[in-house]
């Protein structure tokens, strides 16, 4: 079930909007709810799934992406309260996908030096959700529905919290036969 609503929440994300840099003029465009048009060497933001379609055209750059050096930055601030569950760094609603763009963008530079970013940018991300996630699971092992926590985890992260915490609780219920909530 994670993986369907993990599923639909990529799927939704595309309707976000998104920075871009403007490489070559491009429209007049409708979408449905608005006329685009964009000018070379201008920045702008428009609805992702596109912005995805005209990256790959060369006619933007989406700029709406975490660096590697921040990816190193939240990796720091993660591992100095390692085990306490409540220290997770307030990060954006999308930082996975903004990940994402990241090494997308690094492919597209095409050098040796954007592979070793793009290696280093995973390694980075592999271990920033390594320790996110075991703090995450202590959080709903011992139920802790603080909002000002909650509001420091990504999308992906409230939907991960919500399935432990639901397996736990139920768990425990089916067990010795009634539910904690």
């Amino acid at each position: 079930m994670l993986t369907v609503q993990l599923k639909a929440l990529s799927k939704l994300n595309l309707l976000n909007k998104k920075k871009i840099m403007v490489l070559d003029d491009w429209g007049p465009f409708d979408d449905g709810f608005e006329e685009i048009s964009l000018t070379k060497g201008s920045e702008d933001e428009i609805k992702l799934w596109l912005a995805d379609e005209l990256q790959k055209k060369s006619i933007v750059r989406i700029l709406d992406y975490v660096s590697v050096e921040e990816l190193g930055r939240v990796l720091f601030q993660e591992r100095q309260n390692i085990n306490t569950p409540a220290s997770l760094v307030k990060l954006p609603k999308d930082f996975y996908y903004r990940a994402l763009l990241l090494i997308d963008n690094l492919k597209l530079k095409n050098d040796l030096e954007a592979i070793e970013q793009i290696r280093k940018a995973r390694q980075l991300i592999n271990e920033i959700i390594s320790i996110r996630i075991r703090k995450i699971i202590q959080l709903a092992f011992l139920g802790i529905s603080d909002q000002t926590i909650l509001d420091r985890l990504t999308t992906e992260e409230i939907l991960v919290y919500r399935n432990i915490k639901y397996t736990i609780e139920h768990t425990i219920g089916d067990i010795i036969g009634y539910t904690t909530s």
